[in-house]
């Protein structure tokens, strides 16, 4: 830095010192104007007194708000004041513009320049003491409440005839004033907070529901007590409450201050070290006090370095899951109260140009400008990694194996699988995990059971006003600015603008995901569809905006698969365009319902018309990939390709698959638990070999079992397999039945269907690969986006319906036609969902979410009652009676096929 440099920021912090000073003593002892109306001025009749820590912080916030000085604070006009804040507190001034690029950040400049300006402040005070050098634990509030109590017991003895609760009041504060002036000093300095509550070297006994662990020394289970009796005292309560939160904003703001410098790691564990102790504060679950200091407290967090974060996450991993409850409840409290009494509105989806950052009520300008709800999802965010780390986690040898795999199968898709115009355009998306993710390495499919449910880390209430549009760009912003962090040093103030839920998906409904993924795919179409007519202007040529196929009824996979194919060999960008589907003779128009029966027809063929591509188990009715296939692997890879376009459609297959299957798609290895639920039978067998109690001669008398196993085929052959080198000769034993068990398990999810799943998964990606999917969603979240829900709800369904044409909820004719409906068998009301909507599958979110829609077609008729499937709209005749209507309808659900039917 050069001499102008200094002289510059030399005379910047002398100003901020001079400005600052004036605000510290026109809050500490006022401008001598008898009733002063300046509200920041203690000469003002309603000013309440605060300590000296805290004035100085308010000083700070005043001066950087550009509030007021009473004239006699100051020697120059007021106007030279705003000057001056314009300058120092904004560090606006034409000097720091020109020096912006050679100097540190005009924010650093400023945290720095406050920051030494708040010292001075405070050393003007010759009463002033460091609070370095005080702490505070169990021992030492124990003796002061018993002093203080002791005095007070004095004092009323004397006054034993006095009845003034006022005076009583007033006497309660002056004998505690001892306790609140160690709280103060201690609570709102995080060097003196980071001594305080640590075990004794002599004296360490461990909670076991929230043990301690390094770097960390605090005794939990002492600020618990202390708080405990802190807070227990009668007619203490309020005054506490005060003194705590008068305490923490001072303390909040220094924090703020520090991590936006580059700090020594034993500085960052003493920050750590006082947000732990202030977090099993009881006035942060206060309502009262939800807007005062939990804001700061939560605002912190977003502050921490990641490794930082990971320290804490770490420990509370050990935690009991009831303890770890305690903190999350207080986060989504927190979060439901300042989403409620900000009186916010609805997004509104229709009105996507609606620019309303400027309204004060809307989502956009309070959920995302709201530093107390950002940190306090960065809160719940701490808390769920601490769930999964702490839960039932794969073995770290599986997850080895699997991040192997993966490596492998990654080159092999960039090789093999993406080349084209689709994956060479630099513009792409790279979806980066979470960086506390990547620290703690664990991933969210890691974890079998994480320790509290994921649903209980939804916040419902915040979710109806997150506007996915608006959060899906802000994603993409985010995902960019993580993208440029890997090759510059990341910029705070940047990382403070960018957030987004969508970035937390653990804490977004899935309805709001699922549309931050349709968001996704149709901003991939369109692209695609920009780069198709660009290279037809070009080339002269006829655009073609969308993947257009043609088929015949008679024979619609084997013309599907060919056609998908040819256009993977050709141009495998064209997969990436909208779907849109035809039928020979058939007048159609593919608006959503077309696909849909596509998709239906084609499922119902590799399923049911002689192909072994997928087995049925009778007993667990999943669809499991079969051992003895006949289908090549090119054939696997095009039906992965069919799953593909239809999650990248967002069209519901009428296909069930176990949990396995979408853990496979993510990249995890099948084991022995799994076969629960793909193979229960199976499952059942080999845990009774396992359970099996008695002498090996017993064991292989029982079960006269080797390491080779039969399967039958799609036509009831059987077929040999061995699990290891020469199983059928090794005999199954109690030694090695474990082995046996998982061998078996692993042939059955794994080696045995290993060419045909690869092959199948390799053109799954061919469609997800860069996309969101596995980011989003879990395993059992894909199950649903795939294949929707089992549990039919059809109240929920009547309770949705919109009626048009003439119909409302009201009339006698609808009311009758869901009478009628009520008696339909649960197959006759899936018929109906598929006649109405194209597809017999709910979606994620429940029935609600379809939107039916019932218009009346016309008087009494002998006509059957039509669908457009695209819109999920029903046209219904007004029939002249109820037997009628039923009669009609059953007719039109079960004859149904095609589009020529209307």
């Amino acid at each position: 830095m050069n001499g102008t440099e200094n002289s510059i920021e030399s005379n910047q912090k002398k100003r901020a010192k001079e400005i600052i000073e004036k605000f510290f003593h026109q809050i500490t002892e006022g401008c001598g104007t008898q009733d002063c109306h300046n509200p920041n001025c203690a000469s003002n009749p309603n000013f309440k007194p605060v300590p000296k820590n805290q004035a100085a912080v308010l000083a700070i916030k005043l001066a950087q708000n550009k509030a007021v000085l009473c004239d006699s604070m100051n020697s120059n006009s007021k106007s030279k004041i705003d000057d001056d804040n314009d300058d120092i507190v904004t560090s606006k001034s034409s000097s720091a513009i020109n020096l912006r690029d050679s100097s540190a950040s005009s924010s650093r400049n400023l945290a720095s320049s406050l920051e030494e300006a708040l010292k001075a402040v405070r050393n003007t005070d010759p009463k002033s003491t460091d609070n370095q050098k005080f702490f505070i634990n169990e021992e030492k509030i124990q003796s002061l409440i018993q002093k203080c109590k002791e005095n007070y017991k004095k004092i009323s003895n004397d006054r034993m005839d006095t009845d003034d609760l006022i005076s009583d009041q007033k006497e309660i504060k002056s004998c505690y004033e001892p306790l609140f002036d160690l709280i103060n000093k201690v609570f709102s300095s995080y060097q003196a907070l980071s001594k305080s509550f640590q075990f004794e070297a002599n004296n360490i006994i461990m909670s076991s529901t929230m043990p301690c662990i390094p770097p960390f020394n605090i005794d939990f289970n002492a600020i618990r007590r202390s708080y405990s009796s802190l807070f227990s005292i009668i007619g203490l309560g309020p005054e506490l409450e005060s003194v705590f939160n008068q305490a923490l904003y001072p303390l909040c703001v220094s924090i703020n201050l520090q991590l936006k410098k580059n700090i020594e790691e034993e500085e960052i564990n003493k920050i750590l070290h006082a947000i732990l102790v202030v977090n099993e504060l009881p006035i942060l679950e206060n309502p009262g006090y939800m807007d005062k200091c939990c804001k700061e407290f939560y605002s912190i967090l977003t502050q921490l370095p990641v490794q930082a974060s990971a320290k804490i996450v770490r420990m509370w991993s050990k935690w009991n899951a009831d303890e770890l409850r305690i903190f999350l409840y207080k986060a989504q409290q927190f979060i439901t109260l300042e989403v409620v009494t900000k009186n916010m509105d609805l997004p509104n989806d229709d009105d996507e140009n609606e620019d309303d950052e400027e309204n004060e009520s809307s989502p956009k300008k309070i959920l995302y400008k709201n530093d107390g709800i950002i940190g306090a999802v960065n809160y719940i965010r701490f808390i769920y990694y601490a769930s999964l780390l702490g839960g039932r986690v794969d073995p770290e040898r599986q997850i080895k194996k699997e991040r192997e795999m993966e490596i492998e199968d990654e080159s092999n898709l960039d090789r093999n699988d993406y080349q084209g115009n689709l994956y060479e355009d630099s513009s792409d998306m790279v979806y980066f995990v979470d960086p506390l993710e990547e620290e703690l390495k664990i991933r969210p499919i890691d974890c079998r059971q994480s320790k509290i449910p994921n649903d209980e880390f939804i916040n419902e209430t915040l979710n109806q006003f997150i506007d996915v549009q608006y959060d899906y760009v802000e994603y993409t912003k985010q995902m960019k600015y993580l993208e440029r962090a890997e090759l510059e040093a990341k910029s705070e103030s940047k990382k403070k603008s960018c957030f987004s839920f969508l970035a937390n998906p653990f804490f977004v409904t899935l309805s709001k995901k699922n549309l931050g993924l349709f968001y996704d795919n149709k901003i991939k179409m369109m692209r695609e569809r920009r780069f198709n007519i660009m290279i037809s202007i070009l080339e002269g040529r006829m655009p073609t905006p969308y993947f257009k196929i043609r088929l015949n009824r008679q024979n619609i996979l084997s013309e599907a698969l060919n056609l998908i194919e040819l256009q993977e060999q050709e141009n495998p960008a064209e997969l990436r365009k909208q779907l849109f589907v035809e039928f020979e003779n058939e007048q159609a128009i593919d608006q959503g319902g077309v696909s849909k029966e596509f998709f239906q027809l084609a499922i119902d063929e590799l399923l049911n018309k002689g192909y072994t591509f997928f087995q049925l188990d009778e007993k667990s009715k999943y669809y499991w990939f079969t051992p003895c296939t006949i289908e090549s692997q090119p054939e696997f890879k095009l039906v992965g390709i069919l799953f593909g376009i239809a999650i990248y459609n967002n069209v519901l297959l009428d296909v069930q698959f176990p949990p396995v299957f979408f853990r496979k798609l993510m990249g995890k290895i099948g084991t022995f638990e799994d076969l629960a639920f793909s193979h229960p039978e199976l499952y059942q067998s080999l845990s009774s070999i396992l359970d099996f109690e008695g002498t090996d001669e017993e064991f292989e008398n029982t079960f006269e079992l080797s390491f080779q196993i039969g399967l039958s085929d799609n036509f009831g052959n059987v077929v040999n397999f061995n699990l290891k080198e020469n199983g059928d000769k090794i005999s199954v034993n109690v030694k090695n039945r474990q082995e046996f068990v998982d061998l078996y398990a692993d042939f059955i999810l794994n080696k045995g269907i290993e060419d045909s799943f690869k092959a199948f998964r390799r053109g799954f990606m061919k469609l997800t690969h860069n996309s969101p999917l596995a980011r989003w969603f879990t395993p059992d979240e894909i199950e649903t986006l795939l294949c929707g829900i089992r549990v039919l709800d059809w109240k929920a369904l009547e309770k949705s319906t919109n009626y048009d044409s003439g119909f409302e909820q009201d009339t006698p004719y609808i009311k009758d036609f869901w009478k009628v409906f009520e008696n339909f068998t649960d197959e006759e009301k899936k018929l109906f969902l598929k006649f109405t909507t194209g597809t017999d599958r709910c979606p994620h979110g429940g029935l609600s979410e379809l939107k039916l829609t019932i218009a009346r077609n016309g008087p009494d008729t002998d006509k059957l009652p039509t669908a457009h499937t695209c819109f999920n709209v029903l046209l219904l005749p007004e029939y002249s009676s109820k037997e009628k209507l039923r009669e009609k309808l059953i007719k039109a659900i079960q004859y149904s096929r095609g589009f020529g039917l209307s």
